[in-house]
């Protein structure tokens, strides 16, 4: 590669980083917002579930950021704790590396990654983030029930639409 291919594709690479700061919550910020109530967008977890999303764009490859929901009150499934509370996004290494990072669906997604969340009180479900070119974020949570005799735990899937603003739960 010469060196002003190299000059060029380093400037698109670092435009394309100041383009996702813009996602960045700092230290106050947050995304907020509901579960889509559907058949399709919401099994296995309570209507009108909502989430809170802090972002740091700076550390995607790592730490992206942290989830909580507001189902504190009975009948959350963890009550008297949320489901997730304050539950770092965790990255796995490997994916970087692997074509499952460049998931792409949708035009309407800017950037995309996937991370785990750990529950309060349940196993960990795996969050696929889309940043969205609205300025939105859309978070996927995804969790395999136990499957085990006797236990009544379904198969999760929900779909939240985030706004950023200042709530708090």
């Amino acid at each position: 590669m010469t060196l002003a291919r190299f000059a060029a594709l380093s400037g698109l690479l670092l435009v394309g980083c100041r383009d996702l700061e813009r996602f960045d919550t700092g230290e106050s910020g947050a995304y907020c917002g509901a579960i889509i109530d559907s058949d399709f967008t919401r099994a296995g977890f309570a209507p009108g579930l909502e989430m809170r999303l802090t972002l740091d764009i700076d550390a995607l490859d790592t730490a992206p950021g942290t989830l909580t929901t507001n189902d504190a009150l009975p009948p959350g499934p963890c009550s008297p704790l949320p489901e997730f509370d304050q539950a770092p996004l965790r990255v796995t290494p490997q994916l970087l590396a692997d074509p499952l990072s460049q998931l792409e669906f949708g035009a309407t997604r800017y950037y995309n990654f996937m991370a785990w969340v750990d529950s309060t009180c349940q196993q960990s479900a795996l969050a696929v983030v889309s940043l969205m070119h609205t300025g939105q974020v859309e978070v996927r949570l995804l969790r395999r029930g136990t499957g085990l005799p006797g236990e009544n735990s379904p198969d999760q899937f929900g779909v939240f639409l985030l706004e950023r603003n200042d709530c708090v739960f």
